[in-house]
This record gives structure tokens, sequence and C-alpha cells, in this order.
């Protein structure tokens, strides 16, 4: 298959439009699983766990919001009603975080699809892309990054 095919753009634009849904100001990330025949199983964005208020104060300081804050992928693995082995995540706007690779990896995820980071974002989360790029090769997750993506 060449890459990007049609399911790659839409599914991918799909979490482009659902990561629009968080509430923090600074990163807006969308998580879409679906599996081999293209069906989403999955939605999630970052945002706080049900019933925690998302007060300004929270997201407007770093440390607190990271320390409350649930990952789009972590949320989309929490809400998914089917097994997600071997299923591909379509992540906006950029790779998963470690502690999410770790995650997706443990959930049985087959291959993860985001577009390639732009320079703002590459460097200030840099450290975190190279770990899970390098835990996805390492249990054999297929990572593939879109240049110029624009979905249909």
């Amino acid at each position: 298959m060449t890459r990007p095919d049609k399911w790659d753009l839409r599914l991918l634009g799909l979490a482009e439009h659902v990561a629009q849904w968080s509430k923090d100001p600074s990163t807006k990330v969308g998580a879409v699983i679906a599996d081999d025949k293209h069906r989403v199983l999955s939605l999630g964005f970052n945002g706080f766990a049900r019933g925690v208020r998302d007060l300004v104060e929270r997201l407007g300081d770093r440390e607190i919001k990271y320390d409350m804050i649930i990952h789009a992928e972590r949320n989309a693995l929490l809400f998914a009603n089917a097994p997600v082995d071997g299923a591909t995540v379509y992540v906006w706007p950029l790779l998963p975080c470690a502690q999410c690779a770790a995650t997706l990896i443990q959930a049985g995820i087959g291959e993860v699809v985001a577009p390639a980071a732009d320079a703002e974002r590459a460097a200030r989360w840099a450290a975190q892309i190279d770990l899970a790029r390098t835990m996805f090769a390492e249990a054999g997750v297929s990572v593939v990054e879109l240049e110029n993506f624009a979905p249909d």
C-alpha cells in the first residue's frame, strides 16, 4: 500500500477534528483507533477525567495540567468497546509521548499514524518522541509519519 491512502487521510483528519474538543489551551491532541477494515473502534482527546472541572487556572498551569490531564491515546484506549489488538491508532498533531507509547504497545496496537511534527512541536517534544519511536520499533509496532498532511 502506498502511504498515505485515502483512509489514512480520513482517519487522521478525524483525529484532527476530535482534537478540537480538547480544552487544553496549548496542545489539542486527538486519537482515533481503527481496525484493519477502517472501522472506528474508539476516539479520544486530551482532557481531565470525567467530573473534574476544566478550570482556566488548572489548564493554564503546565505543572498542574500535566498531573491532571489524560492524554488522547489513553482516553481512546479507555473508551474502546472492542479489542484493539493489531489496530491502528491515528494521532493528531504528533506522535505519542513515551508513556502513551508504552500503553499503546501493552494494549496491542499494531500501527501508529501521525503527521510529521512541525518544527516547534518537534523541538519541545523531541526526547519523548524519540523514546516513543524506540519503544515502538523494539515492540514491532509500525510507525507512519505523514509529511505535508492535508485531509481530503
